[in-house]
């Protein structure tokens, strides 16, 4: 029969292989679930980046809004089919852009005015592809919200909204 001191001794040892516990496995398998789950997000961030570096669209969604990442075919496309094209300066280090992100942009009454009225497209202010639209539409502070034609004239400008604010913004004027 054992003491309780003995089995406190033997709850309080490793699970590492020894004499006295012959046929236990070492217990890595929390450090090395760890490390494959690092090793795959390093995969896929790197793969995303190199997705954005080379130029290709890529499209982001918010609630009901598919966003693009690429103006100057939203320009082209505006002048083909007469929809203004509907510009997201934005940052993921943005407590504004973020609100708006999760409060604003998923509303269901704000994703049918801009899938029905616009080309959507959203600019990471941080990215280099924003780096000449940000020049050109002079963009000093973010969340800026720009309404264009298809040449690329401003026809709105905000910053900051709220949903109804937001809604107010996107109506036809």
């Amino acid at each position: 029969m054992r003491t309780p001191q003995i089995r406190s001794q033997e709850s309080e040892q490793s699970p590492e292989v020894s004499a006295e516990r012959p046929g236990r496995l070492r217990n890595y398998g929390g450090p090395l679930l760890l490390v494959a789950a690092a090793a795959a997000l390093t995969a896929a961030c790197y793969q995303l980046v190199q997705r954005n570096a080379s130029g290709r669209e890529h499209t982001v969604t918010t609630g009901a809004i598919v966003w693009h990442s690429d103006l100057p075919g939203a320009l082209a496309q505006s002048k083909k089919t007469g929809k203004p094209v509907l510009v997201d300066f934005s940052a993921s280090w943005c407590p504004p852009c973020q609100a708006m992100k999760h409060d604003a942009w998923p509303d269901p009454s704000v994703g049918q005015a801009v899938n029905g009225r616009y080309l959507p497209v959203l600019m990471d202010a941080d990215s280099r592809e924003s780096q000449a639209p940000a020049e050109r539409y002079q963009v000093s502070t973010i969340p800026r919200v720009l309404v264009l034609d298809g040449d690329g004239n401003i026809l709105r400008d905000g910053s900051y909204m709220t949903r109804d604010e937001l809604l107010d913004f996107l109506r036809p004027r």
